[in-house]
């Protein structure tokens, strides 16, 4: 590994650090960014589904990747388009995936249960946190833009650190 490339590597695992903790410090900016990236990403895919449809039009049933195509290009361009009002929209987001995420889990510790795994308590436990947590941003927005910036921003301080602590380990491999 050249020197360069390590150095970028280091580079990066700050990097990650110092964005994981910019996305704590300012909740609201995050939301907007991750509402910015997420319509790009909706128009990334809607336009490569329009260009996959082209090449496989002569299929019954394409028109369905022709239609997904085009209304996620739309979306995407609704979203980037009113960045706030789509910010204000992505923390009831995160509280219906927080709900289903806590119902799933419930679900789970019932068939859990049933093949007779001892600990289930612990998954029907967390299931009904997580679905009160869903329940709890549901009703209060602000705190569903401030967990997103939370969860994200301690993501990418610990891959961060992951990062850094590989480049220490790989360090002295390629000497």
């Amino acid at each position: 590994m050249s020197k360069f490339s390590r150095v970028l590597w280091l580079i990066f695992g700050i990097a990650l650090i110092i964005s994981g903790i910019v996305a704590i410090k300012y909740p609201l900016n995050t939301t907007i960014t991750v509402a910015y990236v997420i319509g790009f990403l909706m128009i990334f895919s809607g336009i490569s589904s329009i260009f996959y449809f082209v090449s496989l039009r002569h299929f019954a049933g394409s028109g369905i990747i022709l239609l997904d195509g085009i209304v996620s290009t739309i979306c995407g361009i609704v979203i980037i388009s009113n960045l706030l009002i789509s910010a204000a929209v992505i923390p009831y987001f995160v509280a219906i995936f927080t709900i289903v995420r806590g119902a799933v889990s419930i679900a789970s510790s019932i068939d859990l249960k049933k093949h007779g795994y001892d600990k289930w308590g612990w998954t029907l436990f967390s299931g009904i946190l997580t679905l009160i947590a869903g329940i709890i941003l549901t009703f209060n927005p602000l705190l569903g833009a401030f967990y997103l910036s939370i969860v994200l921003g301690c993501g990418l301080i610990l891959y961060g650190i992951i990062t850094i602590q590989l480049w220490f380990a790989y360090g002295k491999f390629f000497k």
